[in-house]
């Protein structure tokens, strides 16, 4: 629903990108005409129209299933859904894994695909379920994968003006004065990509708006979509305790038709819990969404509403239709978070500062020398970019202490971790989690390597990274899924951008199994090696001399 779906369309976005950058160096090399550019974003953009829901079926782990045989209640909602909004029933699929999530995708309405995890169908209760569903078939009723579609035609072709613009330029530049005209026209281009970039994202925000009011109108309780956020979104589903995991185990073997021992024993875990989502719990987890400067910013860039926000515009649904919310956030912010985010934002961009107060000194210290005149205190290029490598390293240690302090003994749970407005992704709190492993990042994807560990108030995300890509994508296609059922505790730091994760430096299984992620410690090597590297550039000549 929220974190699967984007997902797909990076992975998607990266492929037809890959292909998109391709062929616009080759049209830039072959001095094509700009008309041939956008004939050519076009074209792009169909192909992967065409070939997006083949190519999302062929990497994702999905299971076509009769919708009775997964949940007869489910079936009969879905059934009674596309009948009174006249859309045929759409494909039914179901990911393995204990991370809840749904998504939807197709071309259009007649051949729309609906994906549940199973870890959806057992930690939210039927309505939530029900609501969930509603929400994505608001987005077929909605036509909603052709209009993306066609928005995002607008920054390819803007793009692609932009590119072939500054390209023929330059050319005629070359060749004769002028050139003026295409030069302007290649920066109102450029400004156009931008601002087209925002507004598609902020078009698919009010979608997602859209998709929401239509499932509180077909279930006709926007308060069930509202905790369904709370668990999907935010982590907030406890697992069940005792004997109640061998019954949700047996339920899971019957809705499937088979029996897998470690999707069951995840399944098991990811139970909804007894108690359901409770209004402090909700409250907890709104905080950061609200009152955190930080969140304003990363909306900006979301295709999603930050789910605070949609939980609030449930709210006034619910009003509107002339019933009482089961929830009101009418907590009052305690403080400005502005200060915190002002440090955030300079520890942020502290490296390119003191790379930048680098230049500045070679600058002012060494203008003349460096040309081979007189001698100044920066007598060469080669001590200008060892000061500026220096200060850069110098930087980005100043940050990494911020951002990695190295103190893992304070215990905590899920819940309390939500509850936190003081994070971002630069600041961190460094931590210890015990749960099992009920799932993998993205649900489905055989190569997805990051985690998902509930514990006994919720689940969260373990950001698994190491320092090479192909380490990554090896764990995550060879490793990652015999982790799941297993459980331990987990070390690193919690963040938030705006989902809530733990940055994973270690974990520590029951069975004795340890897994461990190597970027702190090489990073940090680098840190030092730059800083040794760009003083030896520094003092060098002056030791020669």
């Amino acid at each position: 629903m929220v974190n699967l779906f984007l997902r797909s369309v990076i992975v998607l976005a990266l492929l037809f990108g890959l292909l998109f950058a391709i062929g616009t160096v080759v049209l830039v090399a072959v001095g094509a005409p700009p008309i041939l550019g956008v004939f050519f974003a076009l074209a792009i953009v169909f192909l992967q129209y065409l070939l997006g829901p083949w190519i999302l079926q062929l990497i994702y782990r999905i299971e076509w299933r009769d919708p009775a045989a997964v949940d007869p209640g489910l079936a009969q909602f879905l059934s009674s859904a596309c009948a009174a909004n006249k859309i045929p029933v759409p494909r039914l699929g179901v990911i393995q894994d204990g991370n809840p999530n749904a998504f939807t995708f197709g071309h259009y309405p007649g051949d729309a695909r609906l994906v549940v995890t199973t870890g959806l169908l057992e930690l939210l209760d039927a309505d939530e379920r029900n609501a969930v569903v509603a929400h994505e078939l608001g987005h077929i009723v909605h036509w909603d994968f052709v209009v993306m579609t066609v928005a995002g035609v607008v920054p390819l072709v803007l793009y692609m003006i932009w590119r072939l613009s500054a390209s023929a330029d330059s050319g005629r530049s070359r060749r004769r004065k002028g050139g003026g005209y295409l030069a302007m026209v290649g920066l109102v281009s450029y400004l156009a990509y931008v601002i087209s970039q925002y507004i598609v994202l902020f078009l698919s925000r009010v979608r997602e708006y859209y998709a929401d009011q239509f499932s509180g109108q077909v279930t006709g309780d926007p308060d069930k979509l509202s905790t369904a956020l709370v668990k999907v979104a935010y982590g907030m589903a406890a697992a069940p305790q005792g004997e109640k995991r061998d019954d949700t185990r047996m339920v899971a073997a019957r809705a499937f038709g088979v029996f897998d021992p470690r999707s069951a024993q995840a399944l098991a875990l990811a139970s909804a819990g007894s108690g359901g989502v409770t209004a402090e719990t909700m409250e907890s987890a709104m905080k950061w969404d609200l009152w955190n400067p930080w969140a304003i910013f990363y909306e900006l860039s979301s295709t999603h509403p930050l789910p605070a926000k949609r939980i609030r515009a449930l709210e006034k649904q619910t009003i509107a239709e002339g019933k009482t919310p089961h929830f009101s956030f009418r907590a009052e912010q305690p403080e400005s978070y502005w200060d915190e985010f002002a440090v955030d934002l300079l520890i942020t961009y502290l490296p390119g500062l003191f790379a930048l107060f680098g230049v500045i000194i070679g600058l002012v210290f060494s203008p003349v020398a460096i040309l081979g005149g007189e001698q100044t205190l920066i007598r060469t290029p080669v001590m200008w970019g060892g000061l500026i490598l220096l200060l850069t390293c110098v930087g980005w240690w100043i940050q990494r202490a911020f951002s990695h302090r190295h103190s893992f003994n304070d215990q905590r749970t899920v819940k309390s971790l939500i509850g936190e407005v003081k994070v971002s992704g630069v600041r961190s709190i460094p931590c210890t989690v015990k749960g099992t492993i009920i799932g993998r990042g993205i649900p489905g994807l055989f190569y997805s390597e990051d985690l998902v560990m509930q514990d006994e108030t919720g689940y969260i995300v373990l950001d698994y990274r190491q320092p090479l890509g192909i380490m990554e994508f090896l764990f995550g296609w060879m490793k990652a899924q015999k982790l799941v059922g297993l459980s331990g505790q987990a070390m690193g730091w919690y963040r938030r951008s705006p989902r809530p994760y733990l940055e994973l430096r270690q974990m520590v299984l029951n069975d004795g199994e340890v897994v461990t992620s190597y970027n702190y410690p090489v990073t940090q090597f680098l840190v030092y090696a730059g800083m040794v590297l760009g003083l030896v550039l520094l003092v060098a000549p002056l030791v020669v001399r």
